[in-house]
């Protein structure tokens, strides 16, 4: 048998077992809605699967128990990023501080000021640890930026799940998604 036919063998192998894994795996999930007004920039999740937990408090790449997620989210902004060169820069305190995300497909909405193609990161809580955390920033500038400095700002995505009269509940409700703006801000300064 040559290597080739080897390694073709083993990866049929795993991909007949994960299909088989998701036929015949338990998928009870809870029903869920979303707001009647749904957010135009950030879109809706409409089902999540129930969390376990299993006495956790820190979760990556899953959903986060309802029982400690009885709050409101929140996140800030803070510091400076200075640029080196075009593409190098020195992050000076700039950092990215979140509480009470409930799952890793929840976005991150960047504003930049003056408003520029700018990229900046992370936009998802994927990989990040939730329903608290930190993260630095990823930058990429434009070729030719217009300006020496610019200002960022975020907003989070966030769902609760919440009874009848919108309070949040740990269990019974109907997950809602929210929209927090960010306290602060972080400066990016040019060259």
């Amino acid at each position: 048998m040559s290597k080739n036919t080897t390694i073709l063998g083993s990866i049929l192998l795993v991909g007949l077992v994960l299909i088989g894994y998701s036929f015949f795996r338990d998928t009870d999930q809870i029903s869920t809605s979303t707001s009647p007004s749904p957010s135009a920039s950030l879109p809706m999740v409409s089902s999540l699967p129930a969390p376990t937990g299993d006495g956790r408090t820190t979760f990556t790449d899953e959903q986060v128990p309802w029982a400690l997620l009885l709050k409101e989210a929140s996140c800030e902004l803070k510091g400076e990023i200075k640029f080196v060169s075009a593409s190098t820069y020195d992050n000076q305190d700039a950092l990215f501080t979140y509480k009470g995300i409930d799952n890793p497909g929840r976005n991150i909405a960047w504003s930049i000021s003056p408003n520029e193609e700018i990229k900046v990161g992370p936009n998802l809580f994927a990989r990040m640890p939730i329903p608290n955390g930190e993260s630095l920033l990823s930058i990429y500038m434009p070729k030719d930026p217009k300006y020496k400095k610019y200002e960022l700002t975020a907003k989070i995505q966030y769902g609760r799940l919440v009874d009848e009269q919108g309070k949040f509940v740990p269990a019974g409700g109907n997950v809602r998604v929210f929209e927090k703006v960010c306290k602060g801000k972080t400066t990016i300064v040019l060259p």
